[in-house]
């Protein structure tokens, strides 16, 4: 967690497998005032360095195609990770 004078700035929560060698980021918020100081770029360092501690050798972040999450996009891609092309199918039943 990232912590402001006016409350809380942002927070990752990410887990590790072991027998996989693979970190996930499962969710990365920043709150709107404090988007653009590089609080997201902070806290997905401090979770990839402590994946990396736990034997994590790659670690998987993902976050929505739509315009809304392509400042998301953008600072993956500032970390160095690599986009994949995924298609995902959903069907209602």
């Amino acid at each position: 967690m990232a912590e402001a004078e006016e409350g809380i700035a942002g927070y990752v929560a990410w887990s590790v497998d072991p027998a996989r060698r693979n970190g996930s980021v499962t969710i990365l918020a920043v709150s709107a005032t404090h988007r653009r100081h590089h609080v997201g770029t902070a806290l997905c360092e401090h979770a990839f360095d402590k994946m990396r501690t736990l034997g994590a050798e790659v670690v998987e972040i993902s976050t929505g195609g739509d315009p809304f999450h392509a400042p998301a996009r953008a600072l993956y891609e500032g970390l160095g990770c690599i986009p994949l092309p995924v298609t995902v199918y959903y069907r209602h039943l």
